[in-house]
């Protein structure tokens, strides 16, 4: 790896590819701002360089998907110990969930590997200033999830107010239909007539703009 400037910023990449490894090891050590001091093939070894020392680490460029430790579970375990440390996860995921997981672990931010090496130099840069940084298909990820997220929350709030709005005996209704109660057993639960338990479900799907029992206890669950 070519010298840089005491000024370069440190890196530890950590990735279970030796391909990968070597190849931004690399073209990240090109760049005049960026130093590759270290790289790591799994969680486990990136930690132990990391507490041995004996190369200081400015900011971790992290893979999201490693065999022995994950990217989140890894960035959880550097928190832990070097709780200031920048990590930027280096993905290809296609799941929100590992997107979401990581962020609550506090990571800077996410870059896709197809990124030019000069964006993730420029995002290691910006990380190691505490800022935070997002390529294109994760942004629109974290937006799609949240907007998903807003409008599960927004239906379940109608559902809800419409619920409340029932009158005390349509709700008893309601209950037992979330129960999974036929009609026999409704009629029996509450004292009243198979015919009057029809007649009462048929208003409380009305009401709720349902079609059907299972569409009713769908919604309920949020599904």
């Amino acid at each position: 790896m070519p010298s840089h400037t005491l000024r370069s910023l440190r890196v530890l990449i950590v990735d279970d590819d030796p391909l990968i490894r070597t190849t931004f090891a690399e073209q990240l050590d090109s760049q005049r701002a960026i130093t590759v001091v270290a790289a790591a093939s799994g969680g486990r070894q990136a930690i132990s360089l990391l507490m041995t020392g004996q190369q200081p680490i400015d900011v971790v460029l992290l893979d999201s998907d490693m065999p022995d430790m994950d990217g989140a579970q890894t960035a959880r375990a550097i928190y832990e110990r070097f709780p200031r440390m920048p990590i930027v996860m280096f993905t290809v995921f296609s799941r929100d969930e590992m997107l979401a997981e990581a962020l609550a672990e506090g990571v800077n931010g996410f870059i896709t590997k197809d990124e030019s090496t000069e964006n993730v130099a420029a995002a290691l840069l910006r990380a190691s200033r505490g800022e935070p940084v997002m390529s294109s298909r994760p942004t629109k990820m974290l937006v799609s999830a949240y907007q998903s997220e807003q409008k599960r929350a927004s239906a379940e709030a109608r559902i809800q107010e419409l619920v409340n709005e029932l009158p005390p005996r349509l709700r008893d209704i309601y209950t037992c239909l979330l129960e999974g109660l036929t009609n026999r057993r409704i009629a029996r639960k509450l004292g009243i007539s198979e015919n009057t338990v029809r007649i009462y479900v048929s208003e409380v799907l009305h009401r709720l703009g349902h079609t059907s029992r299972t569409e009713l206890i769908a919604a309920a669950l949020g599904n």
